[in-house]
């Protein structure tokens, strides 16, 4: 990425620890930057899931650790494989009903050996109202 287009990418608060010195070190301290798209905000809500893509498995109930606009990470009883689809429910304060989503697995890391892993997932369909509901949680939490 060019210098210029750097310049374009970040606001003005990243552009001041892009500026350099006369010797060509930077100023200032080093200054870590979100990758992620959406804001997201620590959160326990209750959610449902199932494996829509094998048959025989079983639904389970547990919370979330984090949610965004894009997705969310939460606590499973297995370790799920990238790309699995999965059904979603999630209970949220700002809605009075379930939140009903279809969610792509993007990584699940074991936290402990055959008992907990943490599921990260990206919603692939969410309707305008339960994004709306998301918007809204994000947003007074943070």
């Amino acid at each position: 990425m060019l210098r210029s287009q750097r310049r374009k990418h970040f606001g003005e608060e990243e552009r001041a620890w892009l500026r350099r010195n006369k010797d060509g070190k930077q100023k200032g301290k080093l200054v870590m930057f979100e990758r992620r798209r959406f804001v997201r905000i620590p959160g326990s809500f209750v959610v449902f899931y199932r494996d829509i893509t094998n048959e025989v498995s079983k639904a389970d109930v547990t919370q979330t650790k984090n949610i965004s606009l894009g997705g969310l990470l939460f606590s499973t009883d297995r370790q799920f494989e990238a790309g699995r689809i999965l059904e979603l429910k999630i209970k949220l304060p700002t809605s009075p009903d379930y939140i009903v989503v279809n969610v792509r697995v993007v990584d699940s890391k074991q936290i402990v050996k055959n008992l907990l892993s943490d599921t990260r997932v990206k919603f692939i369909s969410l309707k305008e109202e339960d994004r709306d509901a998301i918007r809204k949680l994000v947003e007074h939490y943070s």
